[in-house]
């Protein structure tokens, strides 16, 4: 047993084909249940019975961690740093990447970074497993989705982050030795690139000697981090609780390695999680109670929601307090237009029609006020120019006007090997306009502005600017 704040989220621990709770009872201390095997919420008709009952009464949000190995990751060469266009462009890219997994746009994380040799580049983590998204739709059907995911990765890179000075600088491996597997973690410039684990048996006369296993599987490694990053892993961190020398680890890897006592001197003072394998062995609770510190990653249109409450409430306010000064107003208007009837049909009839006038100009206001509610956001605007374009075709400037109607202006620049090329990404570009702005007047080629004086070319492809103006519906 081991003590849990009030208020902390419960956890949801996914190993292998077995589920387990960390939940908060009413005496206040932490309890893992009895594992449920993972096939119990998977069944459409199950119900919550397999949910332990102090863990459905919680009213925080839970967390879930799965394995590392349902999770993988990419990287892409992209020069823009606006978040905008690149959650657009990976939620295309995923959709076309995984189209057995059509959620899976919607449940991703991101990172910039660069490589050594100043490339920008954008990387993105995302679940690939399908029992992922199996078991978050049957948790979301139990009422007890969790709002974050996360990895034992994902848990390691927050608490090396906090452990070593300048982790967040070029590469870092870290090397946790358990019985008999061993769990490898790349991190560049702060952030998990990839993990491995592998399986290190006793020595024998048909096994090899297990460090000498262990060297050869890391500089494999090594020599992946380095093609996809161009640059190298300066230090190496082990855990292995004395079961390996870090000096002679280091000398036959050639590398630099330091033993990682900070860690288990923590894991011994705060304890773990006993009876819960793998990398995970050496978290301890309180990293798991720190959602908004991990990397993880949530449902988005649920996040997106509920970004967008606030808003609706104070929409919904608003509505409600102008309603409520129209109908004072109209009664005042009322009240004073009873004198006047008695006092002479002439000034009563004046008196009601300035009424009935100004009941009019609100109504107007009213109106015209809802218009411009209904109206797309710039945001989203500019989220859908994204949306529509091809690969070939980058924009350098977007501007939404206001006045004297609402449009859009684009400014880019398209790539092709020739003129069918460039046609047929530009009406591609065109027709996903027309898709994501209904309402607007169908756009043609001839409404796009293409300079050929100033084409170029640029890595054997012919590169044109373009400009367009549309109005908004």
């Amino acid at each position: 047993m081991f003590s849990l704040r009030k208020g902390r989220p419960t956890i949801i621990l996914v190993d292998k084909d077995e589920v387990l709770f960390v939940s908060q009872g009413k005496s206040g201390e932490g309890r893992i249940s009895e594992p449920v095997p993972l096939e119990a919420f998977l069944d459409e008709s199950a119900g919550p019975d397999p949910i332990p009952k102090e863990a459905r009464q919680s009213r925080t949000h839970p967390v879930m961690v799965v394995p590392d190995y349902w999770f993988g990751s990419s990287s892409f060469r992209f020069p823009s740093q606006k978040q905008s266009l690149a959650e657009s462009f990976l939620e295309r890219k995923l959709r076309e990447d995984f189209p057995d997994l059509p959620d899976v746009a919607h449940f991703f994380g991101y990172f910039f970074y660069r490589t050594a040799r100043d490339d920008r580049m954008l990387h993105v983590f995302y679940p690939r497993e399908p029992l992922f998204f199996r078991l978050h739709d049957a948790l979301a059907r139990l009422r007890f989705s969790p709002r974050w995911t996360t990895t034992p990765a994902f848990l390691w890179q927050e608490k090396l982050r906090r452990r070593i000075p300048g982790f967040s600088q070029g590469g870092k491996a870290f090397v946790h030795k358990l019985s008999e597997d061993c769990f490898l973690c790349f991190f560049y410039e702060g952030n998990i690139f990839f993990t491995r684990q592998i399986h290190l048996s006793a020595p024998s006369e048909e096994a090899p000697d297990p460090l000498e296993t262990l060297v050869y599987e890391t500089r494999q490694s090594l020599y992946h981090f380095s093609q996809k990053t161009n640059a190298e892993v300066d230090q190496v961190y082990l855990s292995s609780f004395g079961a390996l020398s870090a000096d002679e680890y280091g000398r036959r890897l050639g590398i630099a390695v330091r033993e990682f006592s900070e860690i288990e001197e923590e894991i011994l003072q705060e304890g773990v999680l006993i009876g819960l394998p793998g990398l995970l062995s050496g978290i301890c609770l309180p990293d798991l109670t720190r959602p908004q510190s991990f990397l993880s990653v949530s449902d988005r249109r649920v996040e997106k929601q509920k970004e967008w409450r606030p808003v609706r409430i104070a929409g919904f306010a608003i509505g409600l307090l102008l309603l409520a000064l129209f109908l004072a107003e109209n009664r005042l208007l009322e009240n004073w237009a009873r004198p006047a009837v008695a006092l002479s049909e002439g000034k009563g009839r004046s008196a009601q029609l300035e009424a009935m006038d100004m009941i009019r100009k609100y109504r107007l206001a009213l109106e015209d006020f809802l218009a411009e509610s209904r109206r797309p956001s710039p945001r989203e605007a500019i989220l859908d120019v994204a949306r529509a374009l091809p690969e070939n075709v980058q924009v350098q400037e977007v501007l939404v006007e206001t006045e004297p109607e609402p449009a859009i202006r684009i400014q880019g620049t398209v790539r092709a090997s020739g003129p069918e090329d460039m046609g047929q990404a530009l009406s591609t570009f065109l027709v996903r306009l027309n898709e994501y702005f209904q309402g607007s007047r169908s756009l043609t080629v001839e409404n796009i502005e293409l300079d050929k004086d100033q084409c170029r070319i640029e890595q054997g492809q012919q590169a044109c600017p373009i400009g367009l103006r549309f109005s908004l519906p």
